[in-house]
């Protein structure tokens, strides 16, 4: 052991070591992260509120559906209806069009004060329009459009038994619990 190394000093060199090792690798400089730090893609500016993305997770006793929703006001639920029929959407010309997805049934939401669109006209949602899902009651879900400040967004059901439909602040967040 050279003469300035101490039993302690390489007791906290090996303690540093082993921090750093767990921690993992260090990120190195690259052209990408050096100089101005990048920017922070802002939420987009909607009118009222506006559907940014689809969140869905299975619980013990339900599945939840979260929409996140831009902008700063809550849209309400003016309709909650569910039907064996399927989730529609209306074609260019204004004509009732079947949303392919598959469930037992369908849970319709008929929406006022949202829309999928910016102030600037840009479309808001990130993700897909129309999702299958395989969560024990929650199927798919799809944005079925709208207009005139209307929106429909429906949900394709296996079994279940109920459902919940609230909206949280703080981010605004429309809520869709279907119990198993």
């Amino acid at each position: 052991m050279p003469a300035s190394a101490s039993p302690l000093r390489l007791l906290a060199l090996g303690g540093a070591l082993a921090s750093a090792l767990l921690a993992g690798p260090v990120p190195t400089a690259s052209a990408a992260t050096t100089g101005a730090p990048a920017a922070v893609s802002a939420a987009p500016e909607c009118a009222s509120a506006c559907f940014l993305a689809v969140r869905t997770g299975a619980h013990p006793d339900y599945d939840r559906v979260v929409v996140d929703l831009g902008g700063s006001a809550l849209p309400t639920v003016l309709d909650a209806s569910v039907g064996t029929s399927g989730i529609y959407t209306d074609n260019a010309e204004g004509e009732p069009r079947r949303v392919p997805l598959d469930g037992a049934s369908y849970l319709t939401l008929q929406l006022m004060g949202v829309n999928n669109s910016t102030t600037t006209g840009q479309n808001s949602f990130t993700g897909p329009a129309v999702q299958q899902l395989a969560l024990p009651s929650v199927k798919g879900y799809a944005l079925a459009g709208g207009h005139e400040g209307y929106f429909r967004f429906g949900l394709a059901l296996g079994a279940h038994s109920s459902y919940r439909v609230f909206t949280l602040t703080s981010p605004n967040r429309l809520v869709i619990d279907v119990s198993h």
